[in-house]
């Protein structure tokens, strides 16, 4: 398994990915519809030209087969670093995709204190994140499209030996 910078044509593969992940996690609390619309938004032509410019982005590949990905923003000599997306495809995961994704990516910034996420409340992966060292922050209430979730922000802090 290979960690590497997101190209352009991995766009389809990470589209796939995000679908499928969705419909794996969400689909006992968030309708379809609802998914479809958000995913549609997240995943469009503007939303991931911005990302290629702002964000750093990692997918994870064997056999020339994108497995999983992962987006981080934050400056590369910024302390804070947020991941927007962590997702293995369900037939991926419980490998280690996931946990070396998060690695690779924080060895990316220069000497990071801490690195935070926001979950959906009722994702099972929760339980990836705590073993990760992540803890809750705060939970906020939202809304997909009119679909009411809650938001939860997690938080990890790094410590870094020079």
């Amino acid at each position: 398994m290979v960690i590497r910078e997101m190209l352009l044509s991995d766009i389809e593969s990470v589209r796939d990915i995000a679908a499928h992940t969705w419909r794996d996690t969400y689909s006992t609390f968030i309708p379809e519809e609802i998914q479809d619309r958000v995913l549609n938004e997240a995943y469009s032509a503007v939303a991931m030209d911005n990302r290629f410019k702002s964000s750093l982005l990692l997918v994870s590949e064997k056999d020339e087969e994108i497995m999983g990905y992962a987006f981080f923003s934050g400056e590369l000599s910024g302390k804070d670093i947020f991941l927007e997306s962590l997702y293995v495809h369900p037939n991926h995961q419980g490998k280690g995709i996931g946990k070396q994704l998060l690695l690779t990516g924080l060895t990316k910034f220069k000497e990071p204190t801490s690195l935070s996420l926001t979950v959906y409340k009722g994702n099972p992966n929760i339980s990836f994140y705590k073993r990760e060292g992540f803890k809750v922050v705060t939970e906020n209430m939202g809304d997909f499209f009119g679909h009411p979730v809650v938001f939860t922000l997690m938080k990890k802090n790094l410590k870094w030996t020079g």
